[in-house]
């Protein structure tokens, strides 16, 4: 993709902040929270990679931050995402298509806290992120700053289906677990907002405490674990006036209210499959605005015309009065073409122009 000539398709970290404060600007604005596609960075920058993408859910960055911006810049989008991740002791497992999966967690109990994988050096982040804003200076690309948490952190490390049992046999353990990720997290993010709380765009959680159905564990639980931590967890960057957005997945019936509750001013992505987004933003607007949600099998396998129709669809039914912004329903990985991807960034820059978001 070239590099865009007019204002309305160039990158505007202020559009975006418009949309998540409600609030109409010259376009609907787009992120994309993370690509782990080599072949998609590639044809949009126009050049191959002298690197590997790696996954940033395991815990490193994905990209380069200069070619990070570089790829933003390209294709308008307004912001992108640097990443301070701790997910201690995951188990993963190659797979006969040589891709990697999660699998398990080490950390089987208190006896395990000894060999509990340490943090990132909080210096070296501090210095990624220092790139990050370097390289996004004078292009109008925002920078947020996204930081793992304590609740699918904690079922991570210990295992998925252990965690569950864990959740009503060894609560205390389990409750130790989450505080010690919680801490460094909150240190984490003081450091990142006390030294960059003016040049960040927003600050970003990234925890999946639901699926299809709802919450992960009952209510009642889940009430008496989540809410108060996580208000610690973004003190810092509500003390500093900053948007908060947080990531999870599932259903979003129940979570919202609780979001909504602890601080947060959006949620990302508002899964196609859990969840109707129109109805999601008829009954949150002007209190919790939405990124989200084109549908990833869409982008993988669907036609460029489908695509192009949903994202109109999008844009004429979510665009009106801002608190919305659009992005796929999880990330852009291996599989979705990147023809494709391409599609849906330059059907919201045709569509999404306010005053005509039926398009021209």
């Amino acid at each position: 993709m070239k590099l865009p000539t007019s204002d309305y398709d160039k990158p505007n970290v202020r559009r975006l902040l418009a949309a998540l404060h409600h609030q109409e600007s010259d376009r609907v604005p787009h992120i994309e929270l993370w690509v782990t596609s080599q072949a998609v960075y590639e044809y949009v920058l126009e050049r191959k990679l002298d690197y590997t993408i790696g996954d940033a859910a395991e815990g490193g960055q994905s990209i380069a931050p200069e070619d990070d911006v570089e790829f933003a810049t390209r294709q308008g989008e307004d912001a992108v995402l640097c990443n301070f991740n701790w997910r201690p002791n995951n188990v993963f497992r190659l797979a006969s298509d040589g891709t990697r999966h999660y699998v398990d967690g080490e950390i089987k109990g208190r006896q395990d806290l000894g060999k509990l994988d340490p943090p990132p050096n909080l210096d070296d982040q501090l210095n990624y992120l220092e790139r990050y804003l370097h390289a996004a200076q004078g292009t109008g690309v925002g920078v947020i700053a996204n930081f793992t948490s304590f609740f699918d952190s904690t079922m991570l490390a210990i295992g998925v289906n252990d965690s569950f049992m864990m959740f009503y046999d060894d609560l205390p353990f389990l409750e130790e677990m989450m505080d010690i990720l919680l801490e460094n997290q909150v240190n984490t993010m003081r450091a990142v907002c006390d030294r960059f709380g003016d040049d960040i765009a927003l600050v970003m959680v990234n925890d999946d405490i639901g699926y299809n159905s709802g919450l992960f564990i009952k209510p009642d639980l889940f009430m008496q674990l989540f809410p108060e931590r996580m208000k610690r967890l973004i003190a810092p960057a509500k003390k500093h006036g900053l948007l908060t957005l947080m990531h999870t997945d599932g259903k979003m019936d129940n979570i919202m209210p609780i979001l909504y509750d602890v601080g947060f001013n959006a949620a990302h992505p508002i899964e196609p499959e859990s969840n109707d987004i129109v109805e999601v933003k008829k009954a949150w607007a002007g209190r919790m605005a939405l990124i989200g949600n084109v549908h990833t099998p869409l982008l993988a396998y669907g036609s460029r015309e489908e695509i192009e129709a949903q994202v109109r669809d999008y844009c004429m039914k979510l665009g009106p009065g801002g608190g919305w912004v659009l992005g796929s329903s999880t990330s852009i990985m291996d599989g979705v073409k990147p023809e494709n991807f391409v599609t849906m960034v330059e059907a919201v820059h045709k569509y999404g122009r306010y005053g005509s978001l039926e398009g021209i």
